[in-house]
């Protein structure tokens, strides 16, 4: 993702209501990044605060996402998603703001296809605050469909939902990185999704009195510990001493949860063109050239890494004896299993 790099002075020039201080309803506590919840990687993290991201020296070259897979149904089931959280950068680029994201199976074959991109910036539009709880989501009805640069125009939340209503969801997320900005972080304090509301600035999931305690869930050999919250034989947990509500706590995910999500032999349709004739396409991938048959294009992202991977995608078409060119972009993604 590298959305519009442009400036801006604050947020309040925008008028969207949620991009205000806010204030967080009750909501289930989330104490550690498992089942449902994942980390896509180590630079992501559950902290007494919230969801930790970054800190990323160059955000456009790295970055991080806290996925949840707990959510069955297609995008027309949909009727609100937000999400609540703080960032920081050393700069002043709009690009910079966290952004949440549906994933979307367009084509029924089990991965994500399409995302719908909740972006704070509004596609580079705004700078919202920095260092100030925030809350973006369907209310403020401004989303883009399978753009993640920020090419297009910004799109009504009630548009995108009826015209993808029977789009599944494969998973819904927040990312910070993959953008841009210096020394970028963020901290993700909660998400709604329909009627289920998550707080993350709760203390982890961790043992008494010593947060590596004996037998505690997630932790392992540490001092003064004492029989930790629900669990076995913990592991996972870095860098915190005497205490559960320590600020310094990290719970990693499992070293066992490897197996990528995405890193398949991918298959994209070619827009089309109303009243168009399908002429010639272009298809790449990192500047790479990809293979084009009919109207489906061959993206292989076996053996790829964690990541988003953009495809460009070039189609001619023939109408009216004119020739028109329909570009598009379209984000995949690989992501670790749940």
């Amino acid at each position: 993702m590298n959305r519009i790099t442009r400036s801006v002075a604050v947020a309040s020039a925008v008028g969207i209501t949620s991009l205000a201080i806010a204030g967080t309803a009750s909501a289930q506590p989330v104490q550690s990044l498992f089942g449902d919840w994942k980390a896509s990687n180590s630079t992501v993290a559950k902290t007494a605060d919230g969801v930790h991201f970054g800190t990323y020296a160059d955000g456009g070259s790295v970055g991080g996402s806290v996925l949840y897979k707990g959510f069955d149904g297609k995008l027309g089931d949909v009727s609100n998603f937000s999400f609540n959280f703080t960032y920081n950068q050393a700069g002043a680029l709009t690009g910079a703001t966290p952004y949440g994201r549906i994933w979307l199976d367009t084509d029924e074959n089990g991965t994500a296809d399409a995302t719908v991109m909740f972006d704070p910036s509004l596609g580079g539009r705004v700078l919202p605050l920095v260092r100030t709880d925030l809350t973006f989501g369907t209310d403020d009805d401004s989303v883009r469909y399978d753009d993640g640069k920020g090419n297009s125009d910004q799109l009504t939340w009630a548009k995108v939902k009826a015209d993808h209503a029977n789009e599944r969801v494969i998973q819904i997320g927040v990312t910070q990185g993959y953008s841009m900005g210096t020394d970028v972080s963020a901290m993700l304090k909660s998400l709604t999704i329909n009627d289920k509301a998550f707080d993350f600035n709760v203390a982890p999931a961790d043992g008494t009195n010593g947060i590596n305690g004996k037998d505690g869930k997630d932790g392992a050999n540490g001092s003064n510990g004492r029989n930790g919250v629900d669990g076995s034989n913990g592991a996972n947990v870095l860098n915190a001493s005497n205490g559960k509500d320590s600020a310094t706590t990290i719970i990693r995910e499992s070293a066992g949860s490897s197996k990528l999500v995405g890193a398949s032999l991918r298959k994209l349709t070619v827009p089309t063109m109303k009243g168009g004739k399908l002429v010639s396409v272009k298809a790449t991938l990192r500047g790479k050239k990809l293979s084009v048959k009919g109207n489906k294009v061959s993206a292989n992202l076996t053996g790829m890494s964690v990541g988003n991977y953009n495809v460009s995608i070039v189609a001619k078409f023939k109408k009216h004896g004119k020739m028109h060119t329909v570009r598009q972009t379209r984000s995949l993604s690989i992501t670790l299993a749940a």
